[in-house]
């Protein structure tokens, strides 16, 4: 698979809650390269530096913390320079990654079934295949697939969390804003975070229901191929410790680099004003 985040890939090249921490017991240091490039991970963490650079709120941070452009842009590019975003998902999952159940899911990427689904989510993560996914929304208006088909791919579309995975990467950009101005301009704070909450809480509903729609309609082309034995099969593996601890090891990442990334950038600009 070119995973599950590959799979999130049809809506953002690559936007937080904090799961639960796993167990620490971690991977080899060569369990977790393996993993990052078996799970695809490595596709998101390449992305996150360019994900920040093109999320934040510009505008915003400036007025809220009486900030100039250059010195904020700067302050951006030296911290998505700075992070070195692979090694800190190496530190994660070698220091407080579950290992036993990524032992899991690394012998079902391996796997026969494994391996396919990930020709096939390369071959949807692909520019060409934005454009091809909405032909194929339009053939299955007009001639959709049988209900059991429909039902197996609703149910593999809700097992991969992929909607949650980008809500996340969404909501930590967004946020970040709140956490820079804490430590930047403290008496500003209050007043940002009650006008980011009312945003996001109108936001939140729509995006989820977008998201969803599109997950769906994202999962019946990326796995149009499979026949429904093997969707079945895929699901049911998502749904089982090693599937979910799939999934909440990207989100676990993604809050680690945003965390990264706003400490970061604080400090570059609180020493750019000495």
């Amino acid at each position: 698979m070119e995973r599950l985040l590959a799979f999130s890939t049809l809506i953002l090249m690559l936007v937080s809650y904090s799961l639960p921490g796993m167990a620490a017991k971690g991977l080899s240091e060569s369990q977790a390269q393996t993993f990052l490039h078996d799970s695809g991970l490595d596709t998101l963490i390449e992305s996150m530096p360019e994900t920040m650079e093109q999320q934040l709120n510009l505008q915003r941070l400036m007025e809220t913390n009486q900030l100039k452009i250059d010195e904020v842009q700067s302050a951006i590019s030296q911290a998505a320079q700075s992070i070195q975003s692979r090694d800190l998902a190496i530190k994660y999952l070698t220091t407080k990654a579950d290992a036993e159940s990524l032992k899991g899911t690394m012998v079902f990427l391996a796997s026969t079934l494994g391996k396919r689904i990930a020709v096939e989510e390369r071959a949807a993560s692909t520019p060409d295949a934005q454009m091809e996914m909405q032909a194929y929304a339009m053939q299955m208006a007009q001639t959709p697939p049988p209900a059991e088909r429909i039902k197996l791919v609703q149910n593999l579309a809700g097992a991969l969390n992929s909607d949650q995975v980008i809500l996340t990467l969404m909501k930590g950009t967004f946020y970040s804003l709140l956490d820079i101005t804490e430590a930047l301009t403290p008496d500003m704070a209050a007043t940002l975070k009650s006008g980011l909450d009312e945003e996001w809480n109108k936001m939140e509903p729509m995006l989820n229901e977008q998201f969803g729609q599109y997950m769906i309609m994202g999962a019946h082309y990326s796995y149009r191929n499979l026949a429904d034995a093997d969707v079945k099969s895929y699901t049911e593996f998502l749904n089982t410790p090693s599937g979910q601890a799939y999934w909440k090891t990207g989100i676990e990442i993604i809050n680690l680099y945003m965390q990264a990334f706003v400490k970061e950038m604080v400090g570059i600009i609180k020493e750019s004003k000495k």
